[in-house]
């Protein structure tokens, strides 16, 4: 009985000695949330794994989905008092952070670092990433959106040039309407171009216009402008008047087949985004593709929308020393390396940007576009409305404007003086 008493004892102690080593392990783990596609959460597993080897130091690696529910989910951690100690943000989700004071200034631990500096990095994610010389995101990479990818093979079919970095938007329908085909019943089989999703905004940008004021402290919207206006309806005419573009109505009837999906099936000759479909594209084995620059606008300016992306340490964490020693393995030179490697991201470093490392053998041949295209990008207004704006606002009323049913000029005089009375006049 005795043996009984004393082993059951010796059990207890063990189980109880367990149960407190994981809490100890928990409570000393580092914290980090993030999101990211297979490739993005592949390397930086294999970023986080090879830190603990290095470092000693035990990381949490919490992905949640991207977008709003990635918001939604870091949001509720801070107002339960139980927020990571490593953020993932976004060039569009940073005033979000940054007005509700959660985010370390990371200007002192950067001037201290000696594997590399602020001039390391491209000044325009620096510059987007600083408010009041206080940096907040230490950058891993820079979007520019300024990415037309080209099927050769339909080019080469229709007898049509390629299309070269100083074409202009009248190049583009000229080139596409000439890469449009048709069956015997009249119904489309294919298209001159399409864009990933209804990127409007670098339109406004070549053609001279803005969505605000003031993009770093914007006071009123400026969408109503005559430039604005004259270029959300040129996006409007690629489908409607120059019939290159497919309709909301012909991509339903295609069986909700994506842009990009069309593209790499052959079904349009031009593909607008950034140069993170590189991946997905580098698959196709059925034709030969490449990339030119986002068109000249017709006055010949040149500008488009940006992402842009980094990590940053939340104020609170009782970790920061450690933070520190994680964002500058994932957003430092091997961190930016490994991903430049998949030709995912252009590097926030200007170095590895510019090296074999990003700019390989491999498609597209003329991928250094991208370097170029940084001095043109355009950041969103930097104001943590805009999403809503764009999602309550702006989105619904374009779509008027892309099915034909209304003109740009017609709907944008009326729903931005709702907008800078709903969001701009407080």
């Amino acid at each position: 009985m005795k043996r009984i008493t004393a082993l059951i004892a010796l059990l207890f102690l063990l189980v109880f000695s367990v149960s407190c080593g994981k809490k100890a392990s928990s409570r000393d783990m580092l914290r980090f949330m993030y999101w990211g596609d297979v490739q993005e959460i592949e390397i930086i597993t294999n970023l986080v794994q090879q830190f603990e080897k290095d470092t000693k130091i035990k990381v949490s690696a919490e992905r949640a989905p991207s977008g709003p529910p990635y918001m939604e989910k870091v949001l509720t951690q801070f107002a339960g008092g139980n927020p990571p100690d490593v953020l993932f943000v976004e060039v569009n989700n940073f005033k979000a952070f940054a007005e509700k004071d959660v985010l370390e200034d990371l200007t002192p631990y950067l001037e201290k670092e000696s594997a590399f500096k602020k001039k390391d990095f491209y000044p325009q994610i620096i510059d987007r990433f600083t408010i009041r010389n206080s940096l907040y995101v230490l950058p891993r990479d820079i979007a520019p959106i300024c990415v037309v990818y080209y099927n050769k093979k339909l080019f080469d079919e229709a007898g049509v040039k390629y299309p070269t970095d100083d074409w202009t938007w009248a190049d583009l329908v000229k080139k596409g309407q000439k890469l449009v085909k048709k069956d015997a019943k009249g119904i489309y089989t294919q298209f001159g171009f399409v864009d990933d999703w209804p990127i409007w905004e670098s339109f406004v940008y070549s053609n001279g216009g803005s969505l605000v004021d003031n993009v770093k402290n914007p006071k009123k919207c400026t969408l109503n402008k005559k430039e604005a206006i004259e270029a959300i309806q040129f996006r409007a005419d690629l489908i409607h008047k120059y019939k290159i573009t497919p309709s909301p109505s012909q991509m339903t009837a295609m069986g909700g087949m994506g842009t990009s999906d069309m593209f790499v099936s052959g079904k349009v000759a031009m593909f607008y985004s950034g140069i993170w479909k590189t991946p997905l594209f580098r698959q196709i084995k059925d034709f030969q593709w490449d990339v030119v620059m986002f068109p000249k606008g017709p006055k010949g300016k040149r500008a488009f929308s940006t992402g842009g992306s980094g990590y940053a340490i939340v104020k609170t964490s009782k970790k920061k020393d450690a933070a520190w020693k994680l964002i500058t393995y994932l957003a430092g030179k091997q961190g930016q390396i490994e991903l430049a490697k998949t030709g995912l991201a252009q590097p926030a470093m200007i170095s590895i940007a510019e090296s074999k490392n990003f700019i390989d053998d491999r498609p597209p041949k003329h991928k250094d576009i991208v370097l170029k295209g940084v001095k043109y990008v355009v950041f969103a207004p930097l104001m943590s409305e805009w999403e809503e704006i764009n999602v309550s606002s702006i989105a619904p009323a374009f779509d008027k404007i892309w099915s034909g049913k209304e003109k740009a000029g017609k709907i944008l005089k009326e729903i931005v003086p709702e907008i800078n009375e709903n969001f701009f006049s407080k």
